[in-house]
């Protein structure tokens, strides 16, 4: 969506580089204070396994496989972000005719000797672990094309009482395809997007960050000031209406009320990001920019680069 360009010739203002140096070691410290470390898939594996063996006795699975942030490495630190698994249940024995929320219950039901609840999006089942991490159970149905691949899963929303369509291995794709042409920037703006929404009453879903972080930060990565301001702008626009991304809406579960409190603190967001990305590249402040990141990142953002 937006060139290459240097952010600082496109306004024809001189800066000073040690302030702008600080301002992006500032970033980089932020981004490890927050994200997830290591390669946590197999950990995700394993409690993938260990559901398949829990609810094998209730139903019959047709396929299971991590999903989620962390396999996509876009997952915050322990203890913000959950494994996620889709179960595939067999569609005529175990959800054919039934509700989103009767197929959610009776996964329930057969992890009762377990401590679980129904996570407030209503898509998911958590069944908590004495350890990290507890795992987000997403039972679906497969839909088939004529040659037999997958064309989609069906997701239960019991908040809806409808089916939503879901297509992760093609959305995991498309995050690892961005990170090609942007940079692995992408995913740690990503990341600090999400960083933002939790301290900020976490209006947005996760996926619905990725969808927007997909259709705003095209091109390649300039640098972080100017790319994390723009993503709040564009993401203010975005948000004020339904956006359509793979054959559904990524923000469907926002109700009038909620998408007018997301808006609220996207726009001071997009506000304060701006007022910082203009006091480094303008007026060579940085003490004036650190400031503005920590108020809208929080107490992680660095005060010193």
């Amino acid at each position: 969506m937006y060139s290459n360009q240097n952010s600082f010739q496109r306004l024809g203002y001189g800066y000073e580089t040690r302030a702008l140096q600080n301002v992006h070691s500032a970033f980089q410290k932020f981004y490890d204070a927050i994200t997830l470390t290591g390669d946590q898939r197999d950990v995700c594996n394993t409690r993938k396994d260990h559901i398949v063996d829990l609810l094998a006795k209730d139903f019959e699975i047709l396929d299971a496989f991590a999903t989620g942030s962390i396999p996509k490495f876009t997952a915050l630190r322990k203890p913000h972000c959950d494994a996620d698994v889709m179960v595939v249940l067999h569609y005529g024995k175990h959800i054919k005719d039934r509700k989103p929320s009767e197929v959610l219950q009776s996964v329930r039901d057969s992890l009762a000797e377990s401590k679980t609840n129904v996570r407030k999006n209503g898509q998911a089942v958590t069944l908590h672990y004495k350890s990290w991490p507890n795992v987000d159970i997403v039972p679906v149905a497969r839909v088939v094309n004529d040659d037999g691949t997958v064309s989609h899963y069906s997701v239960p929303d019991m908040n809806t009482e409808t089916w939503i369509t879901s297509r992760p291995r093609k959305h995991a794709n498309a995050i690892a395809d961005r990170v090609k042409t942007f940079g692995s920037e992408f995913r740690r703006i990503v990341k600090m997007i999400k960083w933002w929404n939790l301290h900020h009453s976490e209006y947005l879903q996760s996926y619905h960050i990725e969808v927007l972080a997909l259709t705003i930060l095209q091109g390649s990565f300039s640098d972080y000031p100017w790319n994390v301001y723009q993503f709040f702008k564009e993401a203010h626009t975005l948000t004020q209406n339904n956006l359509w991304y793979e054959d559904a809406y990524a923000d469907n579960y926002l109700d009038y009320w909620n998408r007018q409190e997301a808006l609220k603190r996207l726009a001071t967001a997009r506000d304060k990001a701006y007022e910082a990305w203009y006091a480094s590249y303008s007026l060579s402040d940085h003490n004036k920019a650190m400031r503005l990141w920590k108020q809208i990142f929080g107490e992680e953002f660095p005060t010193n680069g």
